[in-house]
């Protein structure tokens, strides 16, 4: 999303006022007794703060159609295709004009989906090869619940976006865009789940202060829901805002994350790996035509962050193989 798109207002109108009043009013009587037992009450009123001012003082985003021009528009065709075979059949590559039964359009940026679904299925194989664990409900619940949704989300982002990039439009763009807020939704999730505190015991008689509870599996619902909604809000009204926060927000928080809390298991390592590889997809994506132009036409910016994007779940997923807690 280009930084064009985004346009200041001075005042805010009394609709959104009123939307954004009456969201903070309930996110603080649902949450804040939650949050000061988790002692996060200052990051969470910081980000409320922010999301409302964003939301306040910045104009509906559009969807601009120029998004769906991408660098590498050539489509691919099979040799074999044309029953001449060899050296006299037709070339492989041919121009963005060119259609026909035989022909796979947009060929780099679909087929380099096969990535991120080799990146989904090496994370589901991963967990198949742990054992359950019996005796830890959050151990249970980031291996049989978050973690095999953020894999399965990741093998349907896959699917929609080589549905999409077969012909790039708003409406098949949003199959590309609902797993993949899913897949975002899911391993932020895990990640505050495995680094923020849990809720403590506030009665003084608990001599052993201990956790009674994650936050990850209190979250998960909710989020999940945002993110879906998102995407559909988006369709209907033609505004990305509530889309770039469910999208950009998680990228911006995990790194803090990693720098002011301790996880409770090993696996940092992987989880960064997987992190900058996902940032390096990011800029790949905004340099597309530019890195068609520096590679002589032979690979987008957005084919390479299909691949750098998919390879982010196999370092998870080897996060998986290896982690112990801590």
């Amino acid at each position: 999303m280009t930084t064009n798109l985004i346009k200041i207002r001075r005042t805010p109108t009394a609709s959104s006022f009123f939307t954004v009043f009456s969201l903070v009013v309930f996110a603080i009587l649902q949450y804040q007794e939650e949050a000061r037992r988790r002692h996060i009450s200052l990051p969470c009123a910081a980000i409320l703060v922010a999301l409302s001012a964003f939301f306040l003082f910045v104009e509906p985003i559009p969807q601009p159609q120029s998004y769906h021009n991408f660098a590498d528009a050539r489509g691919f065709r099979c040799r074999c295709s044309s029953g001449g075979g060899g050296s006299g059949g037709p070339p492989l590559f041919l121009p963005p004009n060119v259609r026909g039964r035989s022909i796979i359009p947009n060929f780099g940026d679909v087929v380099s989906n096969v990535v991120i679904l080799i990146g989904g299925l090496s994370g589901l194989l991963a967990l198949m090869m742990m054992p359950a664990p019996t005796d830890d409900a959050d151990e249970c619940w980031q291996l049989g619940t978050c973690l095999p949704l953020f894999f399965v989300a990741t093998v349907a982002v896959s699917i929609g976006s080589t549905y999409y990039h077969w012909k790039p439009t708003d409406s098949t763009l949003v199959w590309d865009r609902l797993p993949m807020t899913v897949a975002f939704v899911a391993i932020f999730c895990f990640m505050l789940d495995d680094y923020l505190p849990g809720s403590t015991n506030d009665d003084s008689s608990n001599v052993t202060g201990s956790n009674t509870s994650s936050i990850g599996p209190a979250v998960l619902a909710p989020f999940v829901i945002i993110g879906v909604l998102s995407v559909l809000y988006w369709t209907y009204t033609d505004d990305l805002r509530l889309y770039a926060v469910v999208s950009i927000l998680p990228l911006l928080l995990m790194p803090i994350l990693f720098m002011c809390y301790r996880p409770r298991h090993t696996g940092l390592a992987q989880q960064g790996i997987g992190l900058s590889l996902y940032f390096a997809a990011k800029i790949c994506e905004e340099k597309d035509h530019e890195i068609f132009h520096w590679t002589g036409r032979r690979i987008s910016g957005h084919s390479l962050k299909h691949v750098l994007a998919g390879l982010a779940p196999v370092s998870i997923a080897f996060m998986v193989l290896i982690r112990e807690e801590m």
